[in-house]
């Protein structure tokens, strides 16, 4: 062999060794990634921080090569066991810093997270008189609906099992209830929010009565009958805000169905109210003498639709403005010596605490900054020694898409996210007719536990560019596309509190109303678009008398004329969420319920339905929707008692289900793309912390807090 072929033929074997090499570099690379993806996805959609933190432990093990990958894993640890409330995270940032030091943007942040952890640390040994936070419950957003007693033992609740007004000790939360009802399926009454009296013994409260509207109550905690204060059936809506300092009057919003539009005063007594301003009101509460109202209301020639604060005198007189500001301003408490409001703006960008000198009612000087940053909360009150009990919404959803492979019945890859700005607020997704667009709901904080605005973002699939409407809806239930893409659907509210379904443009965002509903006794869980464009159907229910249940209807609307016919009708219906059309418009398929979930169709000319499938006793569904062109239904199975969703796919003909693998446990809103094959979703979990802050009312302007 000559020469040059051998030494062409050693060249060759050398490209394809490196070669390899390369490829095997690729492929742990990849795994890497996938790994760390895997890890990610376990974190912010289902919450898991356990599962998630063994993840990226398993990544620094297997991949230590892989630095770059290996130190965000590191960094990742840290933030889920800070997140857990757990010691271990001083621990896991120290890590990144000793050993990955070249990998300076992990490094930095680390360090940053050193420096928090390690001054907070310094304040509770020191017991000094800054700024103390510790965590105190981790639940449902619906667990904490009251305020701390006023020598902090306790929280105010409602036990959701029945209903009835409980107290949650601190910090064992032994529940303990206060009123003794029938349970929730024999009586639908229950507790809403509540406040303590100043002396701690008496709990106000609104209660949800059998005529289904509102009363305000007061109950002591030694085992007494409540009493009735205040019920007006005219108003739907009583919330108690706070008592008066002397214990003999309690400051309450009036109103509509989720509006308030009054606040008042209302005897202890006797019950007899004194009306002090009309208005959309958000929440008020008393100065520290007792002689004037401080409240936050909504400008409705606000073109920022911000709230700002103004001050009332008891016994009447002019109102006084304190806080005027495009931004949105929302009262908390008076300080100590009650010479300074404090109260929160997010005139920075972010949620902060703000104060304004006032004396004889009147503002001194302007607002000034006292504490930064205080993110996705919503006070719940103080107590009488000056702590802060606040709510931290940690829950989170958002949007995904995935590809199913219906070979396998699983996922060919694991979900990808759909929005990237504005992470944890995110659902109703739908896929526009063409396939070329995603439309979801985006939830944008703006105040303590409000959201506003909502935002209809309109994702393309194929440039990943993103464009926002903002309706001018107080609330929207779901999006639908119409056929030609040129509108959404949405079941809402209106700024003047009219109700019904919404037509909305998809390049303008105008609404139209094209259908009303009656406050009280109306809604449209979901709907859906004919083919051809010209009609829908929607599943309605309207609530019958108290204790007989609800009366459920689906109907096809004609979208010009407006005229409809009724498909199916059920008295005395428990109420369910979903209806779904099939593509060719010949089906319907809606869920129902007696002891059970039941998902059923019929034919869109009418006729008795069918009942597919049925789940067993701790089992809900929670989503379905057609294959397009197929006669399949797929849906979503929520199982409580393991607290994970299953995807299944039903054929119309009435053979077993099959279940779909996934890698989610938490999968809300499914819908098909129209090619049959990409889904959307929304993942979730709910949570909410409880937090204590201490020392609040003694810090002073920010600059002096920093030299």
């Amino acid at each position: 062999m000559n020469p040059t072929k051998i030494h062409f033929l050693f060249f060759i074997a050398i490209l394809i060794l490196f070669s390899f090499t390369l490829l095997q570099e690729a492929l742990s690379q990849e795994s890497a990634e996938q790994l760390y993806e895997a890890a990610l996805f376990k974190k912010e959609a289902e919450g898991n921080l356990e599962g998630a933190i063994e993840i990226f432990r398993k990544i620094i093990a297997e991949f230590p090569e892989n630095r770059k990958i290996a130190a965000k894993a590191q960094l990742q640890i840290g933030l889920c066991y800070e997140k857990l409330g757990l010691k271990e995270a001083q621990k896991a940032f120290q890590n990144v810093v000793d050993n990955y030091p070249e990998q300076t943007e992990m490094v930095n942040v680390a360090k940053q997270k050193l420096s928090r952890l390690l001054r907070a640390k310094t304040v509770i040994e020191k017991g000094d008189k800054r700024l103390r936070m510790r965590k105190v419950f981790t639940g449902h957003p619906r667990d904490f609906v009251g305020t701390p007693s006023p020598d902090g033992r306790y929280l105010s609740t409602v036990d959701w099992e029945t209903g009835d007004l409980a107290i949650k000790e601190i910090p064992t939360g032994k529940l303990r209830r206060l009123t003794h009802k029938e349970s929730r399926k024999k009586s639908q009454e229950y507790a809403f929010l509540s406040i303590w009296s100043p002396d701690g013994k008496k709990v106000a409260y609104s209660w949800l009565n059998e005529e289904e509207f509102f009363e305000l109550r007061i109950i002591g905690l030694d085992g007494a009958e409540p009493r009735i204060l205040y019920r007006n059936k005219e108003k739907f809506l009583v919330q108690p805000f706070e008592w008066s300092p002397d214990g003999k009057h309690i400051l309450a919003g009036l109103g509509e169905y989720q509006r308030i539009t009054q606040i008042a005063t209302i005897s202890v007594l006797d019950g007899s109210v004194h009306i002090l301003k009309e208005g959309l009101i958000n929440s008020g509460l008393y100065s520290s003498d007792g002689n004037f109202i401080i409240y936050d209301f909504v400008s409705i020639a606000q073109e920022s639709r911000g709230s700002d604060i103004a001050l009332l005198p008891v016994q009447g007189g002019e109102e006084i403005s304190l806080v005027k500001h495009p931004a949105h301003d929302f009262s908390l408490c008076w300080d100590l010596q009650g010479e300074r409001l404090l109260f929160m703006s997010d005139r920075t960008g972010n949620m902060d605490i703000w104060a304004l000198e006032v004396q004889d009612g009147k503002p001194q000087g302007k607002p000034y900054l006292i504490k930064k940053n205080m993110g996705r909360i919503s006070p719940l009150g103080f107590t009488e020694s000056g702590a802060l009990y606040y709510e931290i919404y940690t829950s989170m959803e958002d949007v995904y898409t995935a590809t199913l492979d219906l070979e396998q019945n699983s996922l060919l890859a694991l979900p990808s996210r759909a929005e990237s700005l504005f992470i944890g607020a995110n659902g109703s997704p739908d896929f526009s007719p063409d396939g070329k667009y995603l439309a979801y709901i985006s939830k944008r904080t703006f105040g303590p536990g409000r959201f506003e605005p909502l935002a209809i973002c309109i994702l393309s699939l194929e440039s990943g560019i993103k464009r926002e409407l903002f309706p001018d809806l107080e609330n929207m239930r779901f999006i639908r596309w119409s056929a030609d893409g040129k509108n959404f659907f949405s079941f809402g509210f209106d700024k003047k509190g009219l109700k019904g379904l919404y037509s909305i443009d998809a390049q303008t965002g105008e609404v139209d109303l094209i259908l009303k509903c009656k406050i009280l006794e109306e809604f449209i869980p979901e709907i859906d678009v004919f083919p051809d464009g010209k009609k829908i159907v929607y599943k309605k229910y309207k609530r019958a008398k108290a204790g007989t249940g609800s009366i459920m209807s689906i109907r096809v609307r004609d979208i010009q004329s407006g005229k409809e016919e009724e498909i199916y009708h059920e008295e005395n219906a428990s109420e369910s969420h979903h209806v779904a059309l099939s593509s060719d418009g010949k089906w319907i398929a809606f869920d129902d319920i007696d002891s059970r979930w039941i998902l059923k169709v019929i034919r869109v000319t009418g006729g008795d339905s069918r009942e597919l499938c049925r789940t067993r006793s701790g089992e809900s569904l929670s989503s379905f929707d057609w294959r397009p062109d197929s006669r399949e239904i797929f849906f979503t199975k929520w199982i409580k008692g393991k607290k994970l969703t299953q995807l299944w796919r039903l054929s119309l003909e009435g053979e077993e289900p099959q279940r779909i693998e996934l890698p989610i446990r938490v999968m809300r809103e499914f819908c098909f793309h129209p090619d049959g094959k990409r889904i959307a979703f929304s993942a979730a979990y709910r949570e909410v912390e409880i937090w204590v802050m201490e020392n609040l009312l003694r810090l002073k302007k920010v600059e002096k807090i920093f030299k």
